[in-house]
């Protein structure tokens, strides 16, 4: 093959490759139509999904605001039983000055 008849052949294989990519894209771009009751279909879960993650979101506010209001009240320390076998555990829990240092 001579020069100009390589630059002919090398210009007709690009251009037939792009005709050929561009018809399977064509072919396969998955461009159907989406029917009115689909669509509705799909608003209708969306806003019920939409719903349930407010909800979500107003549950753990809330309970992010109660654990904000209980901060300021000081537990309580209860007393706790030992066994009757005569150990001697003590109970820490008494002593704040220990548990909070």
């Amino acid at each position: 093959m001579s020069g100009p008849e390589f630059i002919v052949a090398i210009v007709a294989i690009g251009c037939i490759t792009g005709l050929i990519k561009k018809w399977m894209d064509n072919r396969y771009s998955g461009t159907e139509a989406i029917s009115k009751d689909e669509l509705e279909e799909l608003q209708q879960t969306f806003d019920q999904h939409k719903n349930k993650m407010q909800k979500r979101v107003q549950n753990l506010e809330a309970i992010v605001a109660d654990e904000d209001d209980n901060e300021n009240i000081e537990p309580e320390y209860r007393q706790i039983e030992t066994s009757s076998s005569g150990s001697s555990l003590n109970n820490d829990l008494k002593q704040k000055d220990r548990v909070r240092s």
